[in-house]
């Protein structure tokens, strides 16, 4: 028997045999010449551009325009100038193209993976997919790899298009050996909701292991290769078990979420893109607490237009119908870096040119992306927050911003919701300290408890060395959240929290006690975080035990 451990991908159990997927691998060898080599590349690109238009259709038709998307970046990728420039470089050295294209995404991707912006890393996991799909046109190979049993997934990576492809009925679970949380791969895995782990270091991913049996436990993210009987019958149980609760779950769909004594609050959960929204719906979340209007920027190679930017938040907010939709403004800066915006590097990004400041100094970006809301407003109930504002100069631009939006859409005769909320993210001790001023000046808060968190201790939440001293329950982050939401109801207007502390088991009375009005979560917690709160009694809970 033999354990790795992990990171969590998405949560759940899987019992059954690992089915190994291996990427090709070129060995150098000679050409047919520079040209002669360049020609066969160019066919191959073609063919690969023409499956990636296959792969975009077939995705939009059954996970929508957004995951789709992934699929036309790839096509950007393959027609890339400097990557056929790096490849005619590899050839000038009478090598074959299936080398030359391997070796040049390799350095690509080498130069992703390096950067210190963590979603810019996940990108060299694109490069090498796409180099690796004209590596197998170039050999006249489909990799063939499919699932004759279900069975758990064993890969180093797996491209997003061969996971497509796969009946989702034959995968038990799927265990990336490298990867990570925020690529592709791993959001599609999510979105489908497969039992997965990524980032488990010690495993060696080789063929030997393919018919292995193992045990997926993504509770604890560990994979268990080889177990034994009693170890087999414990994890059989626990996996009906959870099942069986998952089933029972369902009973909460279509009913109000109710503490014990009768409290009302509202599930909203966090998305990311379009077809996240199924699976709010699916869940029966209540609203959309956190559209995350970055990835927008970030997946875009120049600065999305306001036309753009509107077919995506109109078909979010059409989704959601009359059920509530806040999208935050952009978060670009700190740890989400984009090469077009320019931004300069700092010591201390964290504490730097982002969010609100970015708006503030570049006052063209937010009024194209405030006009795109404002269109989309008009088309269902669209709310918008603004991130890490921290006086009340900044609220006044936003308002002097919002009014100039709509003055410019009704000077050209466009729809749009003139009395759409705009709100403001309590993410700084300045904010919560401040929160009565603020309460009467916008219409909503939403708190971000992972930076409230981390700048009211002064410990950076993604530091390895601090993370034992990390504790998002302090009483100072749990008082402040107490301010926020005393000055918002005494002012009349809503309080959420959309950072990671909404479905904290045991912060949870708490919250509801002191009043908090939406709880915005993962989609797959919607009705997991309904039950917990209906055996909640807030009668009975006392916040001094908290604060």
């Amino acid at each position: 028997m033999d354990s790795h451990k992990g990171t969590r991908v998405f949560e759940g159990y899987a019992l059954g045999k690992l089915a190994v997927y291996s990427s090709i691998k070129v060995e150098k060898a000679a050409g047919l010449g520079q040209e002669a080599e360049f020609a066969r590349f160019e066919k191959a690109r073609e063919e690969t551009i023409a499956a990636l238009d296959k792969s975009y259709m077939e995705t939009l038709s059954k996970l929508g325009e957004e995951e789709a998307a992934l699929f036309a970046t790839h096509k950007l990728m393959a027609e890339d100038l400097d990557f056929e420039d790096a490849i005619r470089a590899e050839l000038a050295a009478d090598v074959s193209a299936e080398y030359a294209v391997q070796t040049a995404g390799a350095q690509l991707a080498e130069m992703f993976a390096s950067m210190d912006d963590a979603y810019m890393k996940e990108r060299a996991n694109d490069v090498r997919e796409v180099a690796a799909r004209i590596v197998s046109a170039l050999r006249k190979e489909d990799k063939g790899f499919c699932l004759n049993e279900p069975s758990i997934i064993l890969c180093e990576d797996l491209p997003s298009s061969e996971l497509m492809k796969l009946n989702k009925k034959m995968i038990l679970g799927i265990v990336f050996a490298k990867g990570g949380t925020n690529s592709h791969v791993s959001i599609l895995t999510r979105m489908l909701e497969i039992p997965s782990i990524c980032e488990t270091e010690t495993l060696e991913v080789t063929p030997d292991l393919d018919g292995t049996f193992a045990i997926l436990d993504a509770m604890k993210s560990e994979l268990i290769i080889g177990p034994d009987s009693k170890l087999l019958t414990s994890y059989s149980k626990k996996k009906k078990e959870y099942e069986e609760n998952k089933a029972k779950l369902q009973a909460f769909k279509g009913k109000p979420t109710l503490t014990k004594d009768g409290k009302k609050v509202a599930i909203y959960n966090n998305i990311a893109s379009s077809f996240e929204v199924e699976n709010a719906l699916r869940n029966d979340a209540e609203g959309i607490g956190l559209f995350r209007s970055e990835f927008i920027y970030l997946e875009a190679s120049d600065y999305p237009s306001e036309d753009e930017q509107f077919e995506h938040y109109k078909r979010v907010v059409e989704a959601m119908g009359k059920k509530q939709v806040i999208i935050r403004t952009l978060d670009i800066g700190a740890d989400k870096k984009i090469d077009y915006f320019d931004l300069p590097e700092e010591e201390n990004p964290a504490l730097g040119f982002r969010s609100i400041r970015i708006c503030k100094a570049r006052p063209e970006i937010f009024l194209v992306q405030l006009q795109a809301l404002y269109r989309a407003s008009s088309y269902g109930n669209l709310a918008v927050m603004v991130p890490m504002i921290i006086s009340l100069s900044e609220v006044k631009f936003i308002k002097e911003m919002a009014a100039l939006a709509r003055e410019n859409l009704k000077a050209r005769g466009l729809s749009f919701n003139k009395d759409m909320k705009i709100g403001i993210m309590v993410e700084t001790p300045a904010a919560a300290v401040c929160s009565d001023l603020f309460a009467a000046e916008v219409d909503f808060f939403s708190i971000g408890t992972n930076d409230l968190s981390q700048y009211t201790m002064a410990i950076d939440r993604v530091n390895p060395n601090l993370s034992s001293s990390f504790n998002p329950r302090h009483r100072a982050v749990l008082r402040l959240i107490k301010m926020a939401t005393d000055n918002a109801h005494a002012h009349g207007i809503p309080i959420g929290i959309c950072g990671e502390l909404a479905r904290d088991e045991k912060l949870l009375p708490f919250f509801l006690k002191i009043g908090v009005d939406e709880l915005s979560v993962s989609p797959a917690y919607t009705l997991s975080l309904r039950e917990q709160i209906s055996h909640i009694d807030t009668s009975k809970v006392d916040e001094a035990d908290y604060l």
